[in-house]
């Protein structure tokens, strides 16, 4: 969860929330001042400044200015889209579709800049080494986890989806080092994820978090993180367009580079599944035709109802518009 929402997130006393509303007013400003010139300016004490820092997670006042400092930069960085509001009641729907590609290239180009080359060969190798790969997430994100899983099904290579909520648990807990976990939450903070993070940490299983850009309690348990997009607001946006776009970009990327380990057999044994699946499709395409054939030179009979012959047909021209 990003630092921002904590604060909205979090109970404060008058005091401190008299900072709260300090620091969040001035912004940017705060990253040349003191705790004692804060604590000055909003006619309290720098204590009290790191009591806020204390209970937001941070071990002191300079550590959670750092943190705050970094994510307003990032924030506030220039975007052509608004990542939470990318049209508005006036937008014909052209500009509407501009405005979602735009974003979409937006949110791609930002999850490129967030990633760490170290990082990823971290995650790959985990991947690679993995005898079995779980992957954990709710709502939108399964679907995305849906299509990691089939790509990797295409090149022999098995994932388990462990929904949430459900028995996560119970798949966590049948986990050890000869698995992968990647779990996936925007917030890093969601109870239920935390909780499979710790029984998978407790079986030593690697775990690579797809999370914000905060210092959030999953990325602190995992042993590697891949950021995420992290510009929409929780509360005022229209949809999860940027996130899932920046999920789905990570999930295509270690596919991608799962694939790259065995380049040449994993495009082989695709090729090879391609073009059986292919004769498997014509061959039962030409005993369709011939069958119906048959039926139609036929003499009519008891055996050979109207409704067969145009059962058949219909199988046969619902095959050739699939194939289309």
């Amino acid at each position: 969860m990003l630092i921002i929402h904590k604060l909205e997130h979090t109970h404060f006393s008058s005091s401190e929330a008299i900072i709260i509303d300090y620091i969040l007013e001035q912004g940017l400003k705060i990253k040349n001042m003191s705790a004692n010139s804060i604590a000055k300016a909003t006619f309290t004490s720098a204590p009290l400044l790191v009591r806020i820092a204390k209970k937001l997670g941070y071990s002191g006042w300079n550590a959670f200015k750092e943190d705050f400092i970094a994510e307003l930069e990032y924030l506030f960085k220039e975007q052509k889209v608004d990542a939470s509001i990318p049209f508005v009641v006036s937008d014909d729907i052209m500009t509407i579709s501009n405005n979602i590609g735009q974003l979409q290239i937006d949110a791609i180009q930002d999850t490129m800049s967030m990633l760490n080359h170290d990082d990823l060969q971290t995650a790959l190798r985990y991947l690679r080494n993995a005898k079995e790969l779980d992957l954990y997430g709710v709502s939108n994100n399964l679907l995305l986890a849906e299509g990691f899983r089939s790509k990797l099904f295409y090149i022999h290579r098995n994932v388990n989806i462990c929904r949430l909520p459900g028995n996560p648990k119970v798949q966590a807990a049948m986990s050890d080092e000869t698995h992968c976990a990647i779990l996936i939450s925007y917030s890093g903070e969601t109870e239920f994820i935390i909780e499979v993070a710790k029984v998978l940490k407790k079986k030593e299983t690697p775990i690579i978090a797809i999370t914000c850009i905060a210092n959030n309690r999953l990325s602190k348990i995992a042993d590697v993180t891949l950021r995420i997009s992290s510009r929409e607001m929780l509360h005022t946006k229209i949809g999860d367009f940027a996130t899932t776009t920046s999920i789905k970009y990570l999930l295509d990327t270690l596919y991608a580079g799962i694939f790259s380990f065995d380049y040449q057999k994993n495009l082989d044994y695709k090729i090879q599944i391609a073009k059986a699946v292919t004769v498997t499709r014509v061959m039962s395409l030409l005993m369709k035709m011939n069958f119906l054939n048959k039926l139609i030179n036929s003499k009519p009979n008891k055996k050979t109802p109207l409704t067969w012959v145009l059962f058949l047909f219909g199988s046969l021209y619902g095959v050739r518009t699939r194939e289309c």
